[in-house]
């Protein structure tokens, strides 16, 4: 016997009610319609046993009565269908006016709360996402509309495209941002949901299985304390084991995440046999800045085309036929016309950048082409160029030496100073000046003038916001001169530190020499370049454009993380803007007019690969890209001078 026995039936019938109630708002609603039929039937009810003693002469028949009362009901309006009638009749149709009111306003009422709790529900972003093969974003920062510009150029070619946001933010919040800054979204279809980016129901909800690709944001920027990095990577780490766990550990779509720590990243890396590719972006940037100040202007240019959807990217190719027999790379080159074979991913999955020209390029390997989109990549089985360059000048060229300064110390000035050791010859010299000398840069000091003895390396500590002091550094003696961006509460903050410290640079210089060194900062706003330009800088790093584009295109081709780690790194070959005059004998002749087709085989014979120009009287011109020029058409003629520069992979600046 069941212990609600032992209560009183109105106590179980209340708590049956109770329970019904509780289940949500259709129960509620069931409950109301019920009420409201047996309501509107004790009317009919009581009207019929009125109409049986009293009878109401303007009724035609006794079916009518149900109509009369429902349009007392529902119209609260007695007069209008009993004006004529007895008074008893009169009587009823008020009381069904009153039922009426009551109930029926109790329906519409509660519907009404339904819809606006719908709305509510919709307003803070929890209902599902009936999505596939979309581009799943986990959190919200700094970087999230560089992001979605990038992945919006991506899909340009795409019918119908979509991004999915999935974010601890409140949804309008994110809608009112996103739509204030970005006002062409073209093909591409942007849909915001709030929730924790950990939570396995919320990741259904967003369909994180049929995913094409997921980024996954890192909450702490580079330069926040260590704890808070942490915590945001253990966040990381756990969305990720989240959406393998949606997926029931079975294949996952490709993840590109963002980790500060080594330890985590090469654990993110391995955490599933899935794609899982990890970006650190101090070491991403600090090897770009590194390879800023040991190439001529513009190199940040060919960084901002390479990494963006808005320019060229790196593609995987193979033609579906084969390679139509015996080939090799230095052969590979001469067989596209408006796009340019890098490299080959082997079958072993090797990523090999500008391997020796007698390399066999087999069937089942790839190369890696830079070009401006899939569709401009035609292979042809014959050479489309050929050229008739068969020599190069042969004066002996060695490493120069550097001497290098770097203001502010950051999360990335280490990383900086080692990898430009690694690069640096000889005799060369790197003086570090920052307010104030912590423990840690005197053992990183230590630990590199013992790698390379071969390099002065100094640590110094100034005032960098004294213009006298920042006088006595003596500024215009340096070759290369990088500006680096300390922390700071804002964006904003950070930047306009820079730009100051530009402008007392910049005063420095304008009074003390015509020769000015080649001045390169870190851009976290990419708004403020032309500020930045201005100040007479002549190389600049946008950091936020710069990791969201590379987060952008790998998530996209996951590969292409591989080439970039590849390509920073002093191993094997890297970007360098060379001299024409590397290429070509000017004895006697101020230029040269010769098709592109010549540029890359005079690169061919120093083993190098060059995929544009750049001319040297455009350099100032924003409007031209500041001289660059990548991969045109191997038959366009040029104008070449020897101050004009080639764009060459490259193993040393040689």
């Amino acid at each position: 016997m069941s212990k609600n026995k032992n209560y009183p039936f109105n106590t179980r019938l209340r708590y049956a009610i109770d329970n019904f109630m509780s289940r949500g708002s259709s129960s509620i609603f069931l409950a109301l319609l019920c009420l409201f039929l047996f309501g509107f039937l004790v009317m009919v009810l009581i009207r019929s046993i009125v109409n049986t003693f009293m009878p109401d002469e303007t009724l035609s028949s006794w079916g009518e009565i149900p109509w009369r009362v429902y349009v007392a009901v529902m119209e609260g309006s007695a007069a209008e269908t009993d004006g004529d009638s007895n008074w008893v009749a009169k009587i009823t149709s008020i009381l069904g006016v009153l039922v009426g009111l009551v109930l029926f306003s109790s329906m519409v009422a509660f519907i009404t709360s339904v819809f606006t709790a719908k709305l509510d529900e919709l307003r803070r972003g929890r209902s599902l996402v009936l999505e596939n093969d979309h581009t799943l974003i986990l959190g919200f920062g700094d970087r999230i509309l560089e992001v979605i510009r990038e992945l919006i150029e991506a899909n340009e070619s795409e019918p119908d495209a979509a991004i999915v946001i999935l974010a601890d933010n409140d949804k309008e919040e994110m809608d009112n941002m996103i739509r204030d800054n970005i006002s062409d979204f073209v093909s591409t279809r942007v849909i915001t949901r709030s929730g924790v980016v950990t939570n396995i129901n919320n990741l259904k909800k967003v369909m994180a299985a049929d995913a094409k690709s997921v980024i996954i944001m890192n909450s702490a920027a580079s330069w926040q304390p260590e704890d808070e990095k942490n915590l945001a990577d253990a966040l990381v780490l756990k969305s990720i084991m989240s959406i393998i766990a949606v997926c029931d550990g079975d294949e996952h779509p490709p993840i590109v995440c963002e980790i500060h720590s080594d330890r985590d990243r090469s654990l993110a890396e391995n955490i599933s046999n899935g794609d899982v590719k990890a970006l650190n972006e101090v070491s991403v940037l600090s090897r770009m800045i590194a390879q800023l100040a040991l190439s001529r202007n513009g190199l940040s240019v060919v960084y901002s085309d390479m990494v963006g959807f808005d320019g060229n990217e790196f593609y995987f190719y193979q033609p579906d036929d084969g390679w139509g027999g015996p080939l090799n790379f230095g052969e590979s080159i001469n067989r596209f016309n408006s796009s340019t074979p890098m490299g080959i991913h082997n079958a072993d999955g090797q990523i090999i950048l500008n391997p020796p020209k007698e390399t066999p390029v087999n069937d089942d390997d790839e190369l890696i082409i830079f070009a401006e989109d899939d569709s401009t990549i035609f292979y042809f089985n014959e050479p489309v160029f050929q050229p008739t360059v068969d020599k190069i000048p042969t004066s002996e060229m060695k490493p120069r030496s550097h001497r290098i300064a770097l203001l502010n110390w950051t999360t990335k000035t280490g990383i900086i100073l080692e990898k430009l050791c690694s690069y640096l010859p000889e005799g060369s010299e790197l003086c570090t000046f920052v307010s104030a000398i912590l423990p840690e840069m005197d053992i990183l000091k230590g630990s590199l003038s013992e790698s390379y003895p071969h390099i002065n390396i100094s640590i110094k500590e100034v005032d960098l916001n004294d213009l006298e002091k920042l006088d006595k550094l003596e500024p215009q003696e340096f070759e290369s001169i990088l500006i680096l961006s300390p922390g700071g509460a804002t964006i904003e903050e950070m930047d306009a530190y820079v730009i100051s410290l530009l402008i007392r640079i910049r005063q420095i210089l304008i009074s003390k020499s015509n020769k000015w060194p080649k001045l390169i900062t870190e851009v976290m706003d990419s708004d403020n370049i032309d500020i930045i330009l201005n100040s007479g800088v002549e190389d600049f790093m946008v950091s936020n454009q710069f990791v969201s584009q590379i987060m952008a295109q790998v998530s996209e081709e996951p590969l292409a993380l591989d080439v970039y780690d590849d390509l920073f790194q002093a191993e094997g070959s890297e970007l360098y803007i060379k001299p024409a005059s590397f290429y070509f004998d000017f004895s006697g002749q101020e230029s040269l007019t010769m098709p592109y087709g010549e540029c890359v085989q005079a690169a061919q014979l120093r083993n190098e690969v060059i995929f544009g120009l750049q001319i040297h009287e455009d350099q100032k011109n924003k409007e031209k890209m500041f001289g660059i020029i990548l991969i045109p058409d191997k038959k366009d003629e040029f104008t070449i001078r020897k101050e004009d520069g080639l764009i060459a992979l490259a193993e040393d600046e040689t």
